[in-house]
Formats: C-alpha cells, sequence, structure tokens
C-alpha cells in the first residue's frame, strides 16, 4: 500500500503526461504503419493499444514503447505480397504475429537474450537503409495520388511509377507536402510537440478545403471505416496447409529476430543516457508477450518504437506504467474519435510514412560501416542489395547468416606469438619472426576458442615449426578457450607432430577447466605430467617454470 501511496506521490503525474503525449504520437504512427503493411488503418491503432501495455509491464526498460514499427511492418507487408488473393490473409498478418510472440516468448524465457549479438550493425544498417528505399518507393503512390502499384521487385516498381507519373494528383501531392512541411517545422520549433497529430490535422484541415471527394482525394474511409472491426479477443482464422504453416514459422521467425534487435537497440540506447540496466532476456519475455498479445486482438506484430520511446523519455516518464498508460490512452481515443479519424486523407499518412522513413537512413551509421572493416562493409552490402531484391525476411536470415558466417571465419585462426624473456620480463614478439629465426627453445602465446573450425589452422602452423627443427616448444594457454572435443583431438596430432620431428611440447599457464579436459581425455599422458604447467594468480610463473624445465631437457639432450 505504501508503494502505490508513493507512486501516486512521485511518479504519477509524470508517467500520466507521458503516456498522453506518447498516445498523440501512437495514433497517426500506428495508423501510417498499418499502410506500409498493407492492411487497414484500424489495425495499426490496435497494435498500439495491448503490445504498449504488455511491453511495458512485462518488459525490463523503463522507456521502451512497445507497437508498430515501420521496419516491422514493410516486413509483414513482404508477407501479404504472397498471399494478397487470399480471403484470409488478413487473418495470416494476425496469426504471424502470434508466432513472431511465441518465439520472443520462447527465447526470453529460455534466458537467450545474447542471440541478439548475432545480428551485427551491419545487418541493420543494411536491412534498414534498403527497407527506408522501399518504404519510399511504396508510399509513392499515395504521395502523388497514382493508380496502386501491382508489381512486387523493385525496378517493376519503379517502371510502373514512371508510367502512372503522368496521372498524378496535384491536389494529392500539395496535401502529402502539407503534412511533411509541418512535421519538419514542428520538430524544428520544440522536437516534444505531437508532430505527427499535428502533421494529420493540418493535412485533413487541406483536404477539407480543397473539397478532397470533388478532387479524387482518398480518406482512411475509402478503404475501409474505422468502426468496422470491433476492438476485443480474436482468434485468428487461418486454413493451416503446410505452405501457410511455412510462410508463418519463416515470417513469423524473421519478425521476431528483427523485432528483438530493434527492440533491444532501442531500450539499451535510452538506457545509457539513464544508467539502467536492461536485461535482454526480460526484455524478450515482454516483447513476446506484447505480440503476443496483439495476434489475440487483431494487430500487427509489434517490437520497440525508437520514436515513441524518445518521446516517452523526454516527456519525463519515470515507470514503465507510463508506457502502459499510452497504450490505454489510444484505446479511448480509438473509442471516442474514430468516426473522425476516417476523414484524415491517405496522402497526409503517407507524408508521416515518409519522413520516418528518411529518418530510417542513418548517413552515420552508414559512415562508420563503410569506413570499417572490408567484412562490414561486405555484410552491409549484400544486407541492402537482399532488402531490394529478395523478400524481407528472407533478407533478414541472409545477412544474419553472412554476419555468422563471416565471424566463424575471422574467428577460425588462432592468434599465435612469440614470448622472449630477458630478465624476468617477457617480450612479444611476432609469430612469424620465430620462423625465419628459430630458437631452441620457444615460447609461445596461444589465444583464441580452439572450436573446430580453428584447430586445423593451429595444427599446420605448430607444424611448420617443428619442421623448423626446433628442440622445445612452450605453448601458453592461459588464454584458450572452448577446449572440447575437438581441441583434444588436436593436442594429440600436436603430440604425434612434434615426436615425429623430434621436438619436445610443454603446456604452461593451463586453467583447471583445461587441465581437466586434458586429464579426462587421456591427452596429458602424451606430454606428461612433469611437462604440464598449471596457471596460478601470478602471471608468467608458470611460463618461468616451463622455461626452467625446457633448459633441461635441451641440456640432458646435448
Amino acid at each position: 500500500m505504501k508503494g502505490i501511496t508513493a507512486y501516486f506521490q512521485t511518479a504519477f503525474r509524470a508517467d500520466f503526461i507521458a503516456g498522453l503525449t506518447v498516445a498523440m504520437i501512437a495514433l497517426p504512427q500506428g495508423m501510417a504503419y498499418a499502410i506500409i503493411a498493407g492492411v487497414p488503418p484500424i489495425y495499426g491503432l490496435y497494435t498500439a493499444i495491448l503490445p504498449a501495455i504488455f511491453g511495458a509491464l512485462f518488459g525490463s526498460s523503463r522507456h521502451l514503447i512497445t507497437g508498430p514499427t515501420n521496419s516491422v511492418a514493410l516486413v509483414v507487408a513482404g508477407t501479404l505480397a504472397g498471399v494478397a488473393t487470399r480471403t484470409d490473409a488478413v487473418e495470416i498478418v494476425f496469426a504471424v504475429a502470434l508466432v513472431s510472440g511465441a518465439i520472443k516468448f520462447a527465447l526470453g524465457a529460455l534466458r537467450l537474450g545474447g542471440i541478439i549479438r548475432f545480428v551485427s550493425n551491419s545487418v541493420l544498417t543494411g536491412f534498414l537503409t534498403g527497407a527506408s528505399l522501399l518504404i519510399l518507393l511504396n508510399q509513392t503512390s499515395n504521395l502523388l495520388g497514382l493508380p496502386r502499384v501491382t508489381a512486387t521487385d523493385v525496378p517493376l516498381i519503379a517502371l510502373e511509377l514512371a508510367r502512372n507519373l503522368p496521372q498524378w494528383n496535384p491536389f494529392v501531392a500539395i496535401i502529402a507536402l502539407t503534412t511533411m512541411l509541418v512535421l519538419i517545422a514542428c520538430r524544428r520549433i520544440n522536437p516534444n510537440l505531437p508532430a505527427p497529430l499535428l502533421a494529420l490535422v493540418a493535412a485533413t484541415l487541406v483536404a477539407q478545403l480543397f473539397g478532397g471527394s470533388a478532387h479524387n482525394v482518398t480518406l482512411i474511409r475509402d478503404i475501409g471505416a474505422m468502426t468496422d472491426a470491433v476492438f476485443g479477443l480474436h482468434v485468428p482464422q487461418v486454413a493451416l496447409d503446410p505452405g501457410t504453416l511455412q510462410l508463418l514459422l519463416v515470417s513469423g521467425g524473421a519478425i521476431a529476430l528483427l523485432g528483438l534487435v530493434e527492440a533491444t537497440s532501442v531500450a539499451k540506447s535510452i538506457a545509457l543516457a539513464t544508467g539502467q540496466t536492461i536485461d535482454a532476456s526480460r526484455e524478450f519475455v515482454g516483447q513476446g508477450l506484447a505480440s503476443l498479445a496483439s495476434g489475440l486482438s487483431q494487430g500487427i506484430p509489434s517490437s520497440g518504437s525508437l520514436a515513441r520511446s524518445a518521446v516517452n523519455f523526454s516527456s519525463g516518464a519515470r515507470t514503465r506504467i507510463a508506457g502502459a498508460f499510452s497504450g490505454g490512452f489510444v484505446l479511448l481515443a480509438l473509442l471516442a474519435f474514430a468516426p473522425w479519424l476516417g476523414s484524415i486523407p491517405m496522402a497526409g499518412l503517407a507524408g508521416v510514412v515518409v519522413v520516418a522513413a528518411v529518418k530510417m537512413i542513418d548517413v552515420e551509421h552508414i559512415k562508420l560501416t563503410w569506413q570499417s572493416r572490408v567484412t562490414s562493409r561486405a555484410t552491409f552490402l549484400v544486407t541492402f542489395i537482399a532488402t531490394l531484391v529478395l523478400p524481407l525476411h528472407y533478407a533478414i536470415y541472409l545477412g544474419v547468416l553472412l554476419s555468422i558466417g563471416l565471424y566463424l571465419y575471422e574467428s577460425s585462426n588462432v592468434q599465435l606469438s612469440y614470448l622472449i624473456e630477458r630478465d624476468g620480463k617477457f617480450i612479444e614478439k611476432s609469430y612469424a619472426e620465430l620462423l625465419e629465426h628459430p630458437a631452441p627453445i620457444a615460447l609461445i602465446h596461444v589465444e583464441g576458442a580452439l572450436y573446430f573450425g580453428a584447430t586445423d589452422d593451429l595444427e599446420a602452423r605448430l607444424d611448420a615449426l617443428f619442421r623448423s627443427g626446433i628442440r622445445v616448444a612452450i605453448l601458453r594457454l592461459r588464454r584458450v578457450r572452448l577446449l572440447g572435443s575437438t581441441g583434444v583431438t588436436a593436442f594429440e596430432r600436436i603430440a604425434a607432430s612434434a615426436k615425429r620431428h623430434g621436438t619436445r611440447v610443454l603446456l604452461c599457464g593451463v586453467r583447471d577447466q583445461v587441465a581437466e579436459t586434458l586429464d579426462a581425455s587421456g591427452a596429458s599422458a602424451l606430454f606428461g605430467a612433469e611437462n604440464i604447467f598449471k596457471a596460478d594468480d601470478a602471471l608468467f610463473d608458470s611460463a618461468l617454470a616451463a622455461l626452467r624445465r625446457a633448459k633441461e631437457l635441451v641440456a640432458s639432450s646435448s
């Protein structure tokens, strides 16, 4: 009871105001992102209600706002493109929300929050850049009042738009331009203003002033009345044949992956300013429950919104309750103003979408990616091109697989360096220098993960050293990780290679876990217990002991 009283005394007012401010942004964005997804605007509004509440209450971030987002909506559109002729196409969207939610929830419940590390910034930057261009292309018809584009490939979309361009409607273009100018002006005057809402009010007034219906200006009510659907529990009605199941799993998995990366990235970026620690696995649970709630209330798949989360933070939200307030206010607005929302021109929504899409093109991130490693540039380019030419869910998978593949390739090279001891101090030299000028005794620092992709490289490089005539090789293993069955087998082959070439091998810096693995497998016997020196708290103590042992071996064989 004291906690509730304290909340009302310290945080309620701030959360209430922040939630109301976010709701004013969520109303126009929800409808705009539904248009991107290819579903009636009402379903975008539904996605801003329960997902905002569940995402806030069950997630870990105090400021993350969950609901419809630009990027996820575009993937939904790609999913719909393959089932556009089906009578249950919209129901499939609800089902995809359920599948993506179940995947997110399962990953969170299993504490697999670290999985997002496999989606690099290069993948996300490439996808968002390509997605932005697709949104701009797809919204051109609504911006200029052109006939709806039927093509799905980028070159064909551009060609069809060029053919239809003579049919542009200047009245529609003026409405769209007004919307974008109001958006830009509001953000320059005061970033905390509900710019999308004010822009749509201006667009609606301009449409009424020109007599929109007399000039073929399409309004939201023309594509589906805002009161046709009823908010509440709704189980998607989908015929689950094998093809549909595959579509749901593939699309749901891609949307889950993209949504988790998006939501976690937004939450962590705001946490940098607040000092809050984000629990990725708990955030996964919250995002999963949000998407499940969306699918069961006629919503599209949800994610964490950067724009609305930033507004929530800048508006002074204190706790996660602010996000729940925003969902409640969207519901109240829908119940009170649904008939008036139908008067908003589609060109106005297109203007909101286009400005948001342009903001998704992060020039600084693109520069950073391009100026970094070759692998980052390759990942960015492949994901960007795939986004333009492939179904979007496949583009996401391709980018992730490329990231993992490049990571495995780069980590397959174990780092070796040559350490020279002088008066109790160690000087690090390159391994190539040791091969050029072999010494009777060589202390080699081994660093990296000895998984299946790295052991071949280690064996080949040590074999070359043994052939050089070196008498004693000391392998320092203090920084070796993941010594599993493949690593043990590699050490067995290293011992055999050294024996063939008359080289003695000593091991130092051996941590307990590595020692236990070598003992359990019998590999220790190949080197001899007297030639294995365990690591302790003092750095290089075991290396000095191994060097003394090496000198004894050289002296005894002379």
